[in-house]
């Protein structure tokens, strides 16, 4: 089931787009990561579909309604980025808080804290004030407190920035319960590794939706194949590789080099190749991640040429 439908959307500020056409849609249970550097537009659309700014072209709807319908406020959640929590409330304070704003009743807020303290981890913090919560803590009290009202869709604004990777991966396994729940949300995010936890993926570039698909589906370049050279003296190699006509791209990361070899480009003639050049080096197929893929694109839009 569709849950969230964006259609032909577009917005301008004082005279300048910021976003254009995007169309996407996300289905219950399901993360769909909207993908962009700063200035995107990711914070836009975000405000858009939770009905804070009226769109001014194309439309949103949200659960079957139009996204600026009031009777939406409790059947959503939306995270912006730096999350209002009250940094002098306690734990408990902060999910009474809204648990109230939503309209719940004393015996279903008691219950409703109670699960989700524990389903957070938050139980037995619950008089520590936010202010002395650690990032990764304060990311699951922000994540609750938008549970409260039990949601069926969330729209939530790069809630990890600044936080620790460790914290980060408990804030997605909690984030994977929420899904499973049936709970749709678009999940907006900078973060390449983010963006391969979730379902969909749409990439975001100037406000306009360049491409979308699963992970797997937005690694895949057609007649490309990405391979890892290495080697002591692998990295120092790079300007004697790209001269080579099957050679199309290559990155250093790491100690390793990582070459695209364009369409028709032989693994098997490459490798001869190298060994050839140095009989130390050693070539072999890399599955791409999106961080590749979208180094690949970019370097290929710098250079004038089409990405696959």
């Amino acid at each position: 089931m569709t849950a969230i439908a964006i259609d032909g959307l577009g917005f301008a500020y004082r005279g300048s787009s910021v976003l254009t056409g995007v169309t996407l849609a996300v289905n219950s249970g399901e993360i769909y990561g909207l993908v962009g550097a700063d200035g995107a537009g990711k914070t836009t659309l975000l405000q858009l579909a939770v009905g804070q700014l009226p769109p001014q072209a194309g439309r949103i709807t949200v659960l079957g309604r139009d996204a600026a319908d009031p009777a939406l406020r409790n059947e959503i959640a939306y995270m912006p980025q730096g999350f209002g929590l009250y940094r002098d409330l306690s734990v408990r304070e902060n999910l009474d808080f809204f648990a109230d704003l939503h309209g719940l009743t004393p015996v279903v807020t008691r219950e409703r804290i109670v699960e989700l303290l524990e389903r957070t981890g938050l139980a037995g913090f619950e008089e520590r004030r936010a202010a002395h919560l650690s990032g990764g803590m304060m990311q699951k009290l922000a994540l609750a407190c938008a549970l409260v009202s039990q949601p069926r869709a969330m729209f939530l604004d790069e809630p990890t920035t600044g936080v620790d990777p460790v914290s980060r991966r408990a804030f997605w396994r909690l984030l994977n319960g929420v899904r499973a729940g049936g709970v749709a949300i678009l999940y907006a995010t900078a973060n390449m590794d983010e963006a391969e936890r979730c379902d969909r993926v749409g990439l975001l570039e100037a406000g306009r939706l360049e491409r979308q698909g699963t992970p797997l589906e937005l690694t895949r370049s057609a007649g490309a194949q990405l391979v890892g050279v290495s080697g002591a003296m692998a990295r120092q190699q790079r300007e004697t590789l790209l001269a080579w006509p099957m050679v199309q791209l290559a990155f250093p990361v790491g100690r390793q080099l990582r070459v695209w070899l364009g369409a028709g480009g032989s693994l098997t003639e490459f490798q001869a190749r190298l060994r050839a050049l140095d009989p130390e080096l050693d070539a072999q197929p890399l599955q791409p991640t999106l961080q590749d893929a979208a180094l690949r694109e970019l370097a290929l839009a710098e250079a004038g040429f089409h990405a696959g």
